[in-house]
C-alpha cells in the first residue's frame, strides 16, 4: 500500500470511499473541508491509503494545517470538527503521523479526534478524552422515542410547548439564514461567548444545501423565530450542532420543541443516529440535559503529539475573562471578536 496526497474534492475516489464506508461522515467529504478551508484558510493535508495494483483507496485521513500565534502551527483532523472517525488500518496511524511531519515540520502539535479509542494503541501518540457526543438511535417509532425522554425534563416541556402553537419551518433563503445568525448571535452573548463569523454558516449553505447536506429548523412563535439550528446531514445520521433560542421566551421551553420537531424530520427522513454533538466533560449541565433524551453517551478521543499546547478555552481564567467582557459587548464588537479569534480555536 502507498500513502499519498490527495486534492478530495478532485479526486471522485476520495467521496465514494467515505460514503461507501461504514463510518464515513459529513466531516469526513469533501463538502466539510470546502466549507473549512474557504471560511478560515485552513490549508488541507488529506491523505489516502493507495492500492498501487488497482488505485483503490483502502484508507483515507482528512487533515487541516492551522497557523496560529495563539494556539500554535498545528495539524487538526478537523478543525471545527467533534470527531472524525479513523477510516484507515491502525497500523499506519504513526506513519501518517510521521508523513504528516515530513511535510509540515514546523509543526508544533498534532490532533487527532477521533470517535472510538485505538485498539493498538499508538508509539508516538498521546490520548486525552475531555470530550463527549450524545447519540439517540432512531429504531423505534416516534411515540416510543418520545416516552423513551424524561418525562418532567423533556415530555412535559415539549407538551407546554404544543399549547402555544409552536410551528418549525426550515430555512430556504439565505435570510432565512440571517434570522438564525441573529438568534445565534444573542444566545452567544447570553453566554458570554463570541459568535462564529457569519461566512462560517454562509459557506455551510452555499456549499452543504446543494448536497442536501444541510438543515436549518427555525422555531416560530407570533411569527417570531425564538429558536433554530444548523443540523448537518449525511447518509443515516444528524448531526445537531449549533442550537439557539430566545431566552426571553424560556418559560415555553423552545428548545425542548425545536429538537423534538427536529427529531422527527430526522425520523421521517429515515435516519438511524441523532448526534446531539460534542460537549465538554466537565459542563455537567449540558451533559444532563443531553442524557435526559434517552441518548448513549460516547466518551471522544483525541489524540496528540507530542502533546496538546492548544487554549483551553472551556474552563479556567481564559474562559472566565472572556464571559465578563463579551457580556457586556454590543453585538457588532462581538461578531468582530469572533472573526478575530476563531481561526485559531478549531
Amino acid at each position: 500500500m502507498t500513502l499519498k496526497i490527495i486534492i478530495s474534492e478532485d479526486d471522485k475516489r476520495w467521496d465514494q470511499f467515505v460514503e461507501n464506508h461504514p463510518k464515513g461522515s459529513i466531516y469526513h467529504h469533501s463538502a466539510w473541508k470546502s466549507v473549512l478551508q474557504s471560511t478560515f484558510g485552513f490549508i488541507p493535508f488529506y491523505v489516502a491509503e493507495v492500492n498501487p495494483c488497482n488505485g483503490r483507496f483502502e484508507g483515507i485521513l482528512p487533515c487541516m494545517r492551522v497557523k496560529s500565534r495563539l494556539t500554535g502551527t498545528r495539524l487538526v483532523s478537523l478543525p471545527f470538527t467533534s470527531y472524525c472517525a479513523q477510516l484507515f488500518p491502525e497500523t499506519l496511524v504513526d506513519d501518517i503521523v510521521e508523513m504528516a511531519l515530513q511535510n509540515y515540520p514546523d509543526t508544533d502539535y498534532l490532533e487527532l479526534k477521533f470517535y472510538d479509542v485505538l485498539e493498538n494503541e499508538s508509539k508516538i501518540l498521546q490520548r486525552q478524552s475531555t470530550y463527549n457526543t450524545h447519540v439517540l438511535h432512531l429504531t423505534a417509532s416516534a411515540n416510543e422515542i418520545f416516552k423513551s425522554f424524561h418525562n418532567t425534563s423533556v415530555c412535559q416541556r415539549i407538551k407546554r410547548g404544543a399549547k402555544y402553537n409552536l410551528k418549525l419551518r426550515t430555512a430556504d433563503n439565505e435570510k432565512d439564514l440571517k434570522l438564525f445568525y441573529d438568534l445565534h448571535t444573542k444566545t452567544r452573548k447570553k453566554h458570554g461567548l463570541p459568535p462564529h463569523p457569519y461566512l462560517f454558516f454562509q459557506n455551510m449553505w452555499k456549499i452543504l444545501m446543494p448536497h442536501k447536506f444541510l438543515l436549518i429548523p427555525l422555531l416560530e412563535y407570533q411569527g417570531k423565530i425564538i429558536a433554530g439550528a444548523i443540523v448537518l446531514k449525511f447518509k443515516n445520521t444528524f448531526h445537531f450542532e449549533y442550537s439557539a433560542f430566545d431566552l426571553d421566551y424560556a418559560d415555553i421551553s423552545p428548545n425542548h420543541s425545536m429538537i423534538w420537531e427536529t427529531i422527527k424530520i430526522a425520523i421521517d427522513e429515515g435516519a438511524k443516529i441523532f448526534d446531539f454533538g460534542r460537549t465538554a466533560s466537565a459542563n455537567k449541565s449540558l451533559m444532563d440535559f443531553k442524557k435526559r433524551w434517552a441518548t448513549e453517551e460516547h466518551n471522544l478521543q483525541y489524540y496528540y503529539y507530542p502533546e496538546a499546547k492548544r487554549i483551553n478555552t472551556e474552563e479556567g481564567v481564559i474562559k472566565y475573562l472572556l464571559t465578563k467582557v463579551n457580556s457586556l459587548l454590543p453585538p457588532y464588537l462581538l461578531r468582530l471578536e469572533g472573526e478575530v479569534i476563531y481561526p485559531h480555536l478549531g
